[in-house]
């Protein structure tokens, strides 16, 4: 039998890298994907110290969607086969930027990127039996305040965690989307809240968020507690029994009425497409 295989954006720190370490241990070759080598080359040595050559790493800086078509072409000069795809991978801006693409970044990298990445690695993912997408979200995403003809905030005014919470909803409604699309096809999509976790994820606010930042970490939980809920929708049975749902501590979990609204799930499927032809 074929090695199973997954991909773990955004896997060199917090919660991406403890996700890769948990599906190491659990018998897969894992990807780790890194926007660079600065950072990613420390956490695969310490991966491979651990797991040996079970874990490699691939570069792919998602704010340039460009690089996920050379994600995707260098993967598959290797494997031809994929078993669960983990989009993590994303971020929190403290002022308004742009990617290379002209998406608001935060949108762009957290929204944008999960669909991209879901969409060019679904022939493989077709391909392999009992394959899942997982996606992380928040709880994040019950502080958004979603326009869906304004999601690069170009007629709003810039706020760092409401368009971090947008981004949040924005990953439940996809993960909706993407099972309603993928009915018949056998793969599972999910997506989770990892809880509040001390990562250095915040590193990257401005005004009073960074400074009373630091005070809330002693009450934040470790990554390795914020991987569970990932590592139990890609590897339990239980969540192989379902699709489509947003997870919290490892349950099932309602999120908001607007994490609900599988109109608005459809629309923003069909706003991100029309972004993307153009």
């Amino acid at each position: 039998m074929a090695e199973r295989v997954c991909i773990v954006s955004g896997g060199n720190s917090g919660i991406g890298f403890e996700l890769c370490r948990g599906m190491a241990a659990a018998g897969f070759h894992v990807v780790m994907v890194s926007r660079g080598v600065e950072r990613g080359k420390p956490a695969l040595d310490k991966l491979q110290a651990e797991f040996g050559d079970s874990v490699e790493m691939m570069l792919c800086d998602m704010s340039d969607l460009s690089n996920i078509a050379k994600l995707h072409a260098e993967f598959t000069t290797k494997f031809d086969r994929l078993d669960i795809l983990l989009n993590n991978a994303g971020a929190m801006w403290g002022k308004r930027e742009n990617t290379t693409q002209g998406h608001e970044m935060t949108f762009g990298v957290n929204h944008v990127g999960y669909f991209v990445m879901a969409q060019t690695f679904l022939p493989l993912l077709k391909a392999t039996e009992g394959s899942r997408i997982i996606n992380t979200a928040s709880e994040a995403h019950k502080m958004a305040n979603l326009k869906l003809d304004d999601l690069n905030h170009e007629k709003s005014r810039y706020s760092q965690w409401g368009t971090y919470g947008n981004s949040k909803l924005c990953n439940i409604l996809f993960t909706r989307e993407l099972a309603r699309k993928l009915d018949g096809t056998g793969i599972i999509t999910h997506c989770f809240h990892p809880g509040v976790v001390k990562t250095r994820f915040g590193s990257g606010s401005s005004g009073p968020m960074r400074l009373f930042w630091p005070l809330f970490r002693p009450f934040m939980i470790n990554s390795k507690k914020g991987a569970n809920t990932g590592l139990h929708l890609a590897l339990s049975d239980d969540a192989a029994t379902t699709t489509g749902e947003y997870w919290a501590r490892s349950k099932r979990n309602r999120g908001n009425r607007h994490a609900r609204n599988d109109d608005n799930a459809t629309r923003l499927w069909e706003i991100t497409e029309g972004m993307l032809d153009e």
